[in-house]
C-alpha cells in the first residue's frame, strides 16, 4: 500500500502589484512558475521543524527571515502541494489537498487569510489571474490514472506586504506520512528551492527532526554534504551507513545515509551559506521487511530498534536462545546491562545498543504494548 505525498517547501511566487514592480518567482520539484526573476530579495533564515505527532502523520513548522533591500511591495507567495498516488483517493477535500491539515501562515506578526488553486501545469498563473481547473477537468484527470492518482496540483497562495528590511514569515501544517511494504514511513521535503532567491542560498539554515520515541529511521545524506553534521539533543545514536543503490529516480545511483535509533530527543543539522542541491528524504523501515522468519539471532544479528511496533504478533524463533533475546528486547533498548553472557554479547553488538547503568529493567514500568511483547515470549 503506497500512499505518496511530497513534503511542502515554501515557495516563493514573486508577482508584481505594483505595477513599476518586476518581482520574480520561486520554484519547487523542479516546476517553473511564473517566469518572472526576483532579484533583491534574499533568505536570511530558515528553522525548518519536523515533527512525528501521530503514528501517521508530521506536523511542519517553518520560520523564515526574509530581507528585502528594496521599498514595500506586495506580493503573492504560495507553495505546491503534487497530488497523492497509489493506493489512495486523490480527490480534493473541501478544495484543498487531501492530505494536509491545518495549514496556517503569519507574516510579522499578523495572521494572513490563503486561498487553494488547483492546477495543471507550470505555467498556472497568466494575466493576474490562476489557471483553475473545473471539476469536470478534474475528474478526467483522476479517470485518466484509475482513480489512484492525478495529473493535477494544488497552489496554496495568500498576499503578503513586505516591508523593507527584514520580514518573518512563520507557517504550519500536518500531512500524512507515505507508506509502503518497504517503509513503515516515509517523509520527503524540498530544499533546493532555497537557491531562487537572490542570494541563491539560506545563509543560515537549521533542520529539526523529531520523529517521536523509540524511532529508528535514516536520512539521505546527499542534500547535506560528505560529512553531515548531526547533533542528537537527547538520547539517540547515530551511525553513517555504507553506501546504497537508490531506485526512488529515474535512474539507479549510489548514496549514503545515516541512521538515527532516538530514544528520545531530536537530531539537529546547522549549516551557514546552505546551497542545498538534493532534497531532505526521511525513511523509516518497515521492522520485519528483511527479517527472516523464524527469527534465529546466530544468522541475524542485527534487530531493528522500533521492532516493537509490530504490535499483535508474535515473532516465531528458531530456538530458545532467539525467543530469550526477543523477551528482553525492551530492556536492551533502554540500555540495560544484562548478566547474563550470551543476552550482553547479541545487544553489545547492535549499533543501537547504549549501556546504561542507571536504567533497572522493570516489567511493570514498561508502556502496555511492550509488556505485552514480554509476555508473547515466556521463558
Amino acid at each position: 500500500m503506497i500512499k505518496r505525498i511530497l513534503a511542502l517547501s515554501l515557495v516563493i511566487l514573486i508577482l508584481s502589484i505594483s505595477v513599476s514592480a518586476n518581482d520574480g518567482s520561486y520554484y519547487v520539484s523542479g516546476n517553473q512558475l511564473i517566469p518572472i526573476i526576483e532579484t533583491d530579495i534574499s533568505v536570511r533564515k530558515e528553522i525548518l521543524k519536523i515533527t512525528r505527532k501521530t503514528k501517521r502523520q508530521v506536523e511542519v513548522s517553518v520560520y523564515y527571515e526574509f530581507f528585502n533591500p528594496g521599498n514595500p511591495k506586495s506580493v503573492i507567495v504560495g507553495f505546491e502541494a503534487f497530488s497523492p498516488g497509489g493506493d489512495v483517493d486523490p480527490r480534493p477535500r473541501d478544495g484543498q489537498h487531501p492530505n494536509i491539515y491545518h495549514f496556517t501562515v503569519n507574516m510579522n506578526d499578523k495572521p494572513l487569510s490563503y486561498k487553494v488553486a488547483i492546477v495543471e501545469d507550470s505555467a498556472y498563473y497568466e494575466n493576474g489571474k490562476f489557471k483553475t481547473l473545473t471539476r469536470t477537468q478534474m475528474e478526467e484527470s483522476m479517470g485518466n490514472n484509475g482513480w489512484q492518482s492525478a495529473d493535477f496540483f494544488y497552489v496554496y497562495h495568500f498576499t503578503a506586504d513586505f516591508k523593507t528590511g527584514l520580514n518573518i514569515i512563520k507557517h504550519t501544517y500536518i500531512c500524512d506520512l507515505s507508506g509502503s511494504v518497504d517503509f513503515l514511513y516515509s517523509f520527503d521535503y524540498v530544499l533546493t528551492a532555497a537557491t531562487r532567491w537572490a542570494n541563491k542560498q539560506i545563509d543560515d539554515f537549521t533542520l529539526i527532526v523529531d520523529m517521536g520515541e523509540f524511532q529508528d529511521f535514516h536520512i539521505d545524506d546527499p542534500a547535506f554534504g560528505e560529512s553531515p553534521g548531526w547533533t542528537i539533543k537527547g538520547k539517540g545514536v547515530k551511525n553513517r551507513e555504507q553506501s546504497h543503490i537508490d531506485y526512488s529516480g529515474h535512474d539507479e545511483r549510489e548514496l549514503t545515509r545515516t541512521r538515527f535509533a532516538m530514544m528520545k530527543g531530536q537530531v539537529e543539522y546547522h549549516a551557514k551559506n546552505f546551497h542545498p542541491k538534493e532534497e531532505l528524504h526521511i525513511r523509516s523501515f518497515q521492522p520485519l521487511a528483511y527479517m527472516p522468519i523464524p527469527f534465529d539471532c546466530k544468522e541475524w544479528l542485527q534487530l531493528a530498534y522500533n521492532l516493537t511496533y509490530v504490535e499483535d504478533y508474535t515473532i516465531e524463533t528458531a530456538n530458545d536462545l532467539s525467543r530469550r533475546i526477543l523477551r528482553n528486547y525492551p530492556f536492551a533498548r533502554r540500555g540495560y546491562i544484562f548478566s547474563s553472557p550470551e543476552l550482553k554479547k547479541y545487544y553489545s553488538n547492535q549499533t543501537w545498543y547504549k549501556p546504561d547503568p542507571n536504567y533497572k529493567a522493570v516489567v511493570s514500568e514498561l508502556p502496555k504494548e511492550e509488556q505485552e511483547w514480554i509476555f508473547r515470549y515466556p521463558e
